[in-house]
């Protein structure tokens, strides 16, 4: 029993659905993509949340529909040069690596713009080479974005290397 609260609200009292809009990202330990889908509609999935226009106003293709695309289609751009993500844009995630699948995770996550974003492992499986790369870029997200970080990891000189304060469970 308990509650759940964050920014004043309790998220318990939300439907999942709501939690992103509410100003929280995730990436999962094991990647929870859409396979068939390529890297970028995989990541404008993402600014779903972000989306005020309904049924009606889509079938129409009302202005409001025409500036939420393009919103969509800016941050996502934004996103996957950011993530290095541009040159396989168009590419569909089943036929990419495992460590470029953890990017496009986290893009789809990052477009939301949250407030927290929550990383649940996000070092496991990846190499040597790809833990210091994805270190520097939780920083640079963290600074960039001014989003606080809350990473679940058991990779030790990744957390401590990136971590301003440490929680042990």
């Amino acid at each position: 029993t308990g509650s759940i609260v964050f920014d004043g609200e309790d998220l318990l009292a939300k439907p999942q659905h709501a939690i992103a809009a509410s100003g929280i990202g995730r990436t999962f330990q094991n990647v929870a993509l859409f396979p068939a889908m390529t890297v970028t509609e995989n990541v404008k999935v993402g600014r779903h949340c972000r989306t005020h226009t309904g049924y009606f106003a889509n079938a129409l293709r009302l202005g409001t529909v025409r500036r939420e695309e393009a919103d969509v289609q800016r941050r996502t751009h934004e996103l996957l040069q950011l993530l290095g993500l541009d040159g396989v844009a168009d590419t569909p995630v089943k036929e990419l690596s495992f460590g470029t699948r953890k990017r496009v995770e986290l893009a789809r996550a990052l477009v939301a713009e949250p407030k927290l974003l929550l990383l649940d492992e996000p070092a496991a499986g990846l190499n040597h080479e790809e833990v210091d790369a994805l270190r520097v870029l939780i920083q640079d997200i963290r600074d960039r974005f001014h989003v606080t970080v809350l990473l679940v990891e058991h990779h030790l000189n990744l957390v401590m290397r990136v971590s301003d304060q440490v929680v042990a469970m």
